[in-house]
């Protein structure tokens, strides 16, 4: 199930990259007018919420991978030994689909999407609205929380690891397993609390 949510993380990233440089780029080539081009907002909504979507899934989908390695590194006999392949690609919906809705808030009412120094990207609005204000209060707090939670679930299961990784050499090949995922796990959540923080704080 690890590899399942590390292949939707990795198809995220890669999706919003493709995403968002299909239009920022062409802006950098054409310095176009963004009014004449998008005198409706829809192109500047749509690179919004891609920035909200591609951002927050990463976050989300990191705190899921640290979820599911703490049960399995801490409580492995409380769940079965492996989330089903069906159950954790659920998993992975459920998180772009939250983030799809979180997105489309602004889209639906709730904050906007404008357009940003210097010109050539749109993002939630920071303006003293009610709903602008909210919708940005959200999405800090959901991308927060999810660096937050991430840590500190890393955080005991590596320190589990730690404790344990000496016993009985029967179970060595199975820890070696663990302390891998735990090192690309640290990895990811090192650097999307170095890319997320400062903008979310």
């Amino acid at each position: 199930s690890f590899l399942i949510f590390l292949c939707g993380l990795v198809v995220t990233d890669f999706m919003g990259l493709l995403v968002t440089a299909s239009v920022i780029i062409p802006y950098h080539f054409t310095k176009f007018a963004w009014t004449k081009v998008d005198p409706g907002c829809h192109l500047c909504n749509f690179l919004g919420f891609s920035m909200v979507f591609f951002g927050q899934c990463p976050l989300l989908l990191g705190a899921t991978m640290a979820g599911e390695r703490f049960l399995g590194i801490n409580r492995p006999f409380s769940r079965s030994t492996s989330i089903s392949k069906r159950r954790a690609w659920a998993m992975v919906g459920l998180v772009w689909s939250f983030s799809c809705l979180l997105g489309l808030l602004p889209v639906l009412g709730l904050g906007r999407y404008t357009l940003q120094f210097p010109g050539s990207w749109c993002f939630l609005t920071l303006l003293p609205d009610t709903g602008d204000i909210v919708f940005c209060l959200l999405f800090a707090l959901l991308g927060i929380l999810s660096v937050l939670l991430s840590f500190v679930l890393n955080t005991i299961s590596v320190v589990t690891l730690c404790r344990v990784y000496h016993d009985r050499e029967s179970v060595q090949r199975r820890r070696d397993s663990e302390v891998e995922m735990m090192v690309q796990l640290v990895g990811i959540m090192i650097i999307a609390t170095i890319c997320w923080m400062p903008l979310l704080v």
